[in-house]
């Protein structure tokens, strides 16, 4: 039968294994404030039996193993709302940045007020067709329409070079936390045991939050405990077990000469990842970049060819006061078709200009609609009569109206801006109560309780002390034996 030295064996085991609780217990209390940091839990086993005849005596204690406390799917759950946040705050920020110079403040500098002015002006014209200062006023009147198009279309366009420019940053930072994950995968697959490496898993976890605030990514782990990431869309993979695969930028005519973002996956071979980024503040960039903001521009692009190509088919056909016609009174704008308005292109807005032709002499506007008629307005009537007219954009690029009025979509493209504002401040504050409310619930299951800490605190030192003086009266039978048996 087990005899006192196997009896100092379990006392010492159980000492070993008390301590090392306990450093379990010191290192979840130094790190109270790490962020994402998961409380580890110390595993005690009971070292096997021994057997001696009929009986089996214990071997005392060990420490099985040392492990986080987590829940995976709320990990999963923290990632994707952190992508979705991300995606949400971005366009928030930057639409909301440049909605003040689009919304109507009811000031004159509005785009509303601008296309109102323009058109009032070739109305005062009706009334005094040969006053030189009233044609002055209407070629004024233009150029600040012109100009308040102009300064439009190039903010977003500016806007869009300043995404063009956060999406080669951003997709810098993806390739090096991608690379950070594979090693730290490389780290855990070569773990002594399942879940021994908490600290490299929490360490993992921060850096997938991290790369999700940049991209938007689906995460899962595997059964090799190995983090496998691809985009939100499910188009590529970023992470696989220790290899991650490189994204880059390279300009691209189709894009306006932004940049696309491909990604390299083995032998070499890339593909166009642009639009499979959906979320996260590259995928919110992208969409700026690409479609919002472009979009917008395009709706710039529509009305200064629908003004430009409706006020050109009446003004070629009026007469000027020295009898001239057939001039354009914009110019800048594409080909006229057959139906007399120009197809849409891109930057329309940003090309357009009165003709400098009728800038130098606005006694060539064309206020007549035959030569020679002294007091004739019929011709400045009709452009007058264009703001309130309907199809008078073409919105299909067909060359054939099919909106307006102008200020009806003027309003149009303001009401939208500030809906969509509006709408992503709303999304932005849902977003952040979800992540609160997530990470909430990840502090109540992973977080690190002081009062739970200093009760296993307690009751690890009780039993350290408890090994400690079983130790002692094993040592006292010992002596006894020795000293007594031993003279």
């Amino acid at each position: 039968m087990p005899g006192l030295n196997a009896s100092l064996s379990i006392g010492l085991s159980a000492l070993q294994a008390s301590q090392a609780a306990l450093n379990v217990v010191g290192h979840n209390i130094a790190n109270v404030n790490t962020p994402n940091y998961s409380r580890q839990r110390a595993i005690l086993a009971n070292n096997d039996s021994q057997t001696f005849g009929t009986l089996q005596y214990g071997q005392g204690v060990n420490l099985n193993n040392i492990i986080g406390v987590r829940d995976r799917f709320l990990e999963m759950q923290i990632t994707q709302a952190t992508s979705r946040k991300s995606g949400a705050d971005t366009r928030y920020t930057m639409l909301e940045a440049i909605s003040p110079t689009f919304l109507e403040s009811g000031s004159d500098s509005d785009l509303s007020a601008l296309v109102t002015k323009f058109f009032q002006g070739f109305q005062d014209l009706t009334s005094r067709p040969e006053d030189g200062a009233v044609r002055t006023a209407v070629v004024g009147r233009a150029q600040s329409l012109v100009n308040g198009i102009q300064s439009r279309w190039q903010l977003l366009q500016d806007q869009r070079a300043q995404a063009d420019g956060s999406v080669r940053s951003l997709v810098s930072e993806v390739n090096t936390i991608t690379t950070e994950i594979a090693k730290l995968n490389a780290r855990i697959g070569a773990e002594p045991s399942p879940g021994a490496d908490s600290d490299s898993r929490d360490q993992r976890q921060t850096l997938a939050n991290k790369l999700a605030d940049i991209v938007g990514v689906q995460v899962y782990e595997d059964s090799n405990s190995q983090m496998q990431i691809t985009l939100d869309s499910g188009a590529a993979v970023l992470v696989s077990g220790t290899a991650a695969y490189t994204l880059s930028t390279t300009p691209d005519i189709a894009l306006g000469n932004f940049n696309r973002v491909d990604i390299t996956l083995g032998a070499g071979t890339t593909i166009d990842i642009t639009k499979s980024v959906k979320d996260g503040a590259l995928g919110a960039n992208l969409d700026l970049r690409d479609n919002v903001l472009s979009g917008y521009q395009q709706k710039l692009d529509q009305l200064a060819s629908g003004i430009g190509g409706q006020v050109n088919l009446l003004h070629r056909a009026g007469f000027a006061l020295n009898g001239t016609t057939g001039l354009n009174f914009f110019s800048g704008l594409a080909a006229v078709g057959g139906t007399g308005l120009p197809t849409t292109v891109v930057g329309a807005a940003n090309s357009m200009r009165v003709d400098a032709t009728i800038a130098a002499d606005p006694r060539l506007i064309a206020a007549a609609d035959a030569a020679g008629a002294v007091g004739n307005n019929k011709n400045a009537v009709a452009l007058a009569n264009l703001q309130l007219a309907t199809n008078t954009v073409d919105t299909n690029n067909d060359g054939i109206g099919d909106s307006g009025p102008f200020g009806t979509m003027v309003s149009t493209l303001t009401s939208s801006i500030g809906t969509t504002v509006q709408g992503l401040k709303s999304r932005s504050t849902g977003d952040e109560n979800l992540m609160v409310a997530l990470q909430n619930q990840h502090d109540r299951i992973s977080g690190v309780d002081l009062d739970e800490e200093a009760t296993q605190m307690m009751a690890f030192q009780r039993g350290y002390q408890a090994s400690s003086r079983f130790i002692s009266v094993i040592n006292q039978l010992t002596d006894q034996l020795v000293n007594q048996f031993g003279r």
